[in-house]
């Protein structure tokens, strides 16, 4: 009875955190040349609701008989099934019967990675004049269809452009492929036209739900994918534009920048280069940015948490109620892809993986090689369950947001502290996977695989602690108020 009061609690304030903000992402991609060990990070905020839950699974190898496709029961999709499918990891929605699986973000046994995707807009001219195809690609089915079919990461673009333009696209979307040799970053803006662009080294990037790309050299074949007439086809029908004397992409086929978009492009430009004062009614942001200082994998798990904190927009702010906030309560899973140079190609990389939204929670790694992963990601509960890790981190973001000073701040402040106990000890790790790789993949994967499980059992097991003694001080709350700001047991 007692678990069941607390999980009613916890559904109704759930509830009420996620009607704050908009439903939308935010992507980063910070190239090698850019961050601070040399690393590229590939990052994303799946920005679909405060509870929505979300699971991790590896999907192995598959054999298909010939004739066999891939069916999207939703909207009637279609695909043809590989003869031979490649294992890969993906992180579902668990009610994959509603709209779809929503794979979202995963790396393949080649290493490939995929990152589907940010929804983005065409505007009116450009939708009418190429619409979408109501069975079409869509982002639930994109991550299925790519990752056990390509080697590449160029093989994963010329998939994508192929299938939009042979059946169609069903919704504008921005996604990132990569692997170790390169990234790709693509929009898809209407029915069947679309651009990818390989992401220099040099590259720094955030952007939320709208269209970002400038100029598209349809001559570079060796650094651009695109619609053959993307540039004519605009011309033609009347929404053709320039940015300093030349196409600009995004421009013509987007919608118009809305405040949200424009909130989160300012903030996260204005994070990573408070220096340049970047002003908020620029009127053309730039997809490129040079930030103040190399760009640390750490930089980027605070830029999913930020709420525009001393600025005035802040969205902690009674006033800035209606401010569209990176760090929004709305976080369902936040990602970051870490792809280290001295990797073998095959194994991929290390996805830090924070379940729930990342102001309160806490990034785990996992190696893009692994074969399994904890059973508490298997769930499927749509429902608070203390089984479930979902809702396990979710649970405690979701207390700690009521009061971000009292409840919060020393749960952010943990779980800061927790992962960088596992960034610091990633290098013995790493030393150890490469040595076992060098001898035998297999057991390599059996290690990180057993590592994974390992971190996310402890996490998980601290965040129940947290979880059951915040509730028990919130609740203490509506009687007689607690003194001292809450601090957890784990932490003391």
């Amino acid at each position: 009875m007692k678990k069941k009061v607390c999980s009613l609690l916890l559904t109704t304030v759930l509830a009420l955190s996620s009607t704050i903000s908009a439903f939308a992402c935010t992507g980063t991609i910070i190239g090698k040349n850019m961050s601070e060990d040399g690393t590229t990070l590939v990052a994303r905020t799946e920005d679909i609701g405060g509870g929505h839950t979300k699971r991790y699974l590896v999907q192995p190898a598959m054999q298909y008989a010939q004739g066999a496709v891939f069916k999207d029961k939703n909207t009637g999709f279609t695909y043809p099934q590989p003869a031979n499918a490649y294992k890969y990891t993906y992180v579902p929605d668990a009610d994959v019967e509603g709209d779809g699986i929503y794979g979202e973000i995963g790396f393949n046994e080649f290493g490939v990675y995929v990152d589907a995707t940010i929804s983005a807009y065409p505007n009116e001219q450009a939708e009418n004049a190429d619409p979408f195809v109501e069975d079409g690609f869509r982002e639930a089915n994109m991550v299925s269809i790519l990752l056990p079919r390509v080697k590449t990461a160029r093989e994963g673009v010329e998939l994508v452009a192929s299938i939009v333009e042979e059946k169609g696209a069903a919704e504008g979307n921005i996604l990132v492929i990569g692997d170790s040799n390169e990234v790709w970053y693509i929009e898809i803006y209407t029915g069947h036209r679309y651009a990818a662009i390989k992401v220099p080294d040099d590259a720094c990037m955030v952007f939320p739900n709208c269209f970002m790309l400038g100029e598209v050299n349809l001559e570079d074949k060796e650094n651009v994918m695109a619609s053959e007439d993307l540039i004519t086809f605009a011309q033609e029908n009347g929404f053709y534009k320039e940015h300093n004397g030349t196409f600009h992409a995004a421009l013509s086929y987007a919608e118009e920048l809305s405040e949200g978009n424009r909130q989160r492009l300012w903030g996260g430009q204005n994070f990573l280069a408070p220096s340049k004062n970047i002003s908020y009614n620029t009127e053309v942001f730039d997809l490129f940015m040079t930030p103040d200082d190399k760009v640390s994998l750490q930089d980027v798990m605070e830029l999913q948490k930020y709420r525009y904190e001393g600025t005035e927009y802040d969205a902690n702010l009674a006033k800035n109620t209606e401010v569209r906030e990176i760090g929004t309560e709305r976080q369902a899973e936040c990602h970051i892809l870490q792809i280290k140079p001295e990797y073998p190609a095959e194994l991929g990389g290390i996805m830090w993986l924070a379940m729930g939204n990342a102001e309160h929670s806490v990034y785990l790694p996992t190696y893009g090689n692994i074969i399994d992963t904890h059973q508490a990601y298997k769930s499927s509960s749509l429902n608070y369950s203390p089984d479930c890790a979902y809702w396990i981190f979710r649970s405690v973001a979701t207390l700690a947001e009521l009061d971000r000073e009292k409840f919060g701040a020393s749960v952010r402040e943990y779980w800061t502290q927790y992962q960088q106990n596992l960034i610091d000890n990633q290098q013995k790790v790493d030393q150890k996977v490469l040595e076992l790789y060098a001898q035998s993949p297999q057991q390599a994967a059996q290690y990180t695989t057993k590592q994974g499980i390992a971190i996310a059992e402890d996490a998980i097991q601290k965040a129940k602690i947290i979880y059951e003694e915040l509730m028990t001080y919130v609740a203490a709350e509506g009687g007689r108020p607690n003194k001292e700001a809450f601090v957890p047991s784990v932490a003391k």
